[in-house]
């Protein structure tokens, strides 16, 4: 078996067997790894504490015919406290698994490995607002991955998505603002004010560090909450579980 090291995030954990675990690791060298950790669900083993959600690691791995088992791990940043706070947690969680639907696995992708290490040391400053954030993440997540939404031109001809009446057709399908002429392609097309439009622009466009200045309350943030969601359910097919989660605690 070959024998290999990474730096990684665990993004999604999993019981397996009487005392072992699954687990997914984002690394910065491998993409998206799965492998297992024998006996991490007994308190003492010494995989336990390192082998939970959101733990940044570094770690050595054995090469496995079906999955990878991980031998040694070294904790470089737990994130402890946003397992401590619910509504953190919640925003950290669908970050997490929102990487995991769309990046395929052995997918090297270090620039989305970082962004979701600085995503969760954001999510982690309590007195950052984590609504803009998780907007930012969606849309240069995306932006990385190849699905960049079309915000400008029109996805349907490429003329510039002329407004009308304030505001502009979003089309979750197709990926991106249609222009008057391209509406009647865009089933499922949905209303974003120039408001709601600019401050998308911005999250994509700007440092996601200076998220939390983009203004994010009442109907626009409402707005950019259903082209987001629709966006991202048109290309991983599937609704995510921990989107639905923050969703209830949002209410």
């Amino acid at each position: 078996m070959a024998l290999y090291n990474v730096e990684g995030i665990v993004i999604r954990v999993r019981n397996f067997q009487e005392a072992d675990k699954i687990v997914v690791l984002l690394t910065r060298e491998e993409g998206k790894v799965e492998a297992v950790a024998r006996g991490a669900r007994r308190p003492r083993n010494r995989l336990a504490a390192a082998t939970q959600l959101f733990s940044q690691v570094r770690a050595q791995l054995f090469t496995g015919r079906n999955l990878d088992t991980l031998s040694q791990v070294e904790i470089v940043e737990s994130f402890r406290q946003l397992r401590e706070d619910l509504v953190r947690m919640a925003y950290a969680t669908y970050a997490c698994e929102l990487m995991d639907a769309l990046l395929p696995e052995r997918q090297r992708q270090e620039a989305a490995y970082l962004l979701l290490l600085t995503s969760l040391h954001l999510f982690n400053a309590p007195e950052l607002p984590p609504e803009p954030l998780l907007r930012a993440y969606e849309l240069k997540l995306l932006s990385m991955l190849g699905f960049r939404p079309s915000l400008t031109a029109c996805v349907g001809c490429g003329t510039e998505a002329v407004q009308q009446n304030g505001s502009v057709r979003f089309s979750p399908v197709l990926g991106g603002v249609l222009c008057p002429a391209c509406s009647a392609e865009g089933e499922g097309a949905i209303r974003l004010s120039l408001g709601a439009l600019e401050s998308m622009k911005r999250l994509l466009d700007g440092d996601i560090r200076r998220a939390h200045v983009v203004r994010l309350g009442g109907e626009v943030g409402g707005e950019i909450d259903r082209a987001l969601t629709a966006y991202i359910l048109a290309r991983t097919e599937r609704p995510l579980k921990s989107k639905e989660f923050l969703d209830s605690l949002r209410v």
